[in-house]
């Protein structure tokens, strides 16, 4: 399918291949990769088997935070039966840090390129405001969402 889709690209527009990303796209792939391989470490799986289950949301909001919410997704769908919670989690992860969503550095590197000398402000106000939707989608989670299960 790649292959196909990749000659229709070249035969349409071959100028968009080379203003692809293909260093965020191989950090994406990077991050798959990495949690494939975390989860077969047998330290981390025991402690991934010993700890998810029961705390799925919160788990997945915290790994969100340093692999981004699809990857960790994938990590943790082996760990856990509770697949609302789980993908609850990785949704609100989504906040928070940069690296959070691919979304998000998408965004961040879209403002990058056209507002260099910002960016170091974009960064601190993304990062705050993540911080407090975060938090406050965790306390309705706690508070709200979670007895009502």
């Amino acid at each position: 399918m790649s292959i196909i889709v990749f000659v229709i690209v070249l035969g349409m527009d071959l100028k968009i291949l080379l203003r692809a990303d293909y260093v965020l796209l191989l950090t994406f792939i990077g991050f798959f990769i990495f949690t494939g391989n975390m989860g077969r470490i047998p330290q981390i799986h025991d402690i991934l088997m010993s700890t998810v289950s029961g705390h799925e949301f919160f788990i997945s909001v915290l790994l969100s935070q340093f692999i981004s919410n699809v990857p960790a997704t994938l990590m943790l769908s082996g760990f856990s039966e509770n697949y609302k919670e789980l993908l609850a989690g990785v949704n609100v992860g989504g906040l928070g840090t940069l690296i959070a969503s691919m979304a998000s550095l998408i965004s961040y590197k879209a403002y990058a390129s056209m507002q260099e000398k910002n960016v170091p402000r974009y960064i601190f106000v993304f990062t705050v405001v993540n911080l407090l939707f975060l938090a406050l989608l965790c306390i309705l989670h706690l508070f709200i969402f979670a007895p009502i299960q």
